[in-house]
């Protein structure tokens, strides 16, 4: 990754954030770029979403479904491409209204876990 990168990911972020806006999931969020700060009701809320899409991808693997298409009518996915998909969608969408720069971090996460030990010093 590149510091060119930075505005893409912002801009997709941004994307998921309208699309989910546009469909009334944002009714309680404060706008980005308000300065206003999330709630730790809404910040909960996130979280947990994540979480059930963390579940339903854990669930979907469990039961040898991966590959399995998409229960979704319209969806010309398999499980486990919807459900990562769902989890960066939410991520994106969580960034925009915690006013990350989510380009920015990403990078400089991945610089930092470059510079990490092998398996950071785990055995499995």
């Amino acid at each position: 990754m590149k510091d060119s990168d930075i505005p893409i990911i912002n801009a997709v972020a941004m994307e998921m954030y309208q699309i989910a806006f546009d469909h009334g999931f944002h009714s309680d969020s404060p706008k980005p770029g308000s300065g206003e700060e999330a709630t730790i009701d809404r910040v909960a809320k996130f979280v947990s979403n994540l979480h059930g899409e963390v579940s339903e991808l854990w669930e979907a693997a469990r039961k040898g479904k991966l590959k399995a298409p998409c229960d979704k009518e319209g969806c010309d996915l398999n499980c486990v491409e919807e459900e990562l998909a769902d989890l960066v969608i939410r991520a994106f969408d969580c960034a925009v209204v915690l006013g990350v720069d989510l380009g920015k971090a990403i990078l400089a996460k991945a610089e930092y876990n470059k510079g990490r030990p092998f398996m950071h010093g785990k055995t499995a």
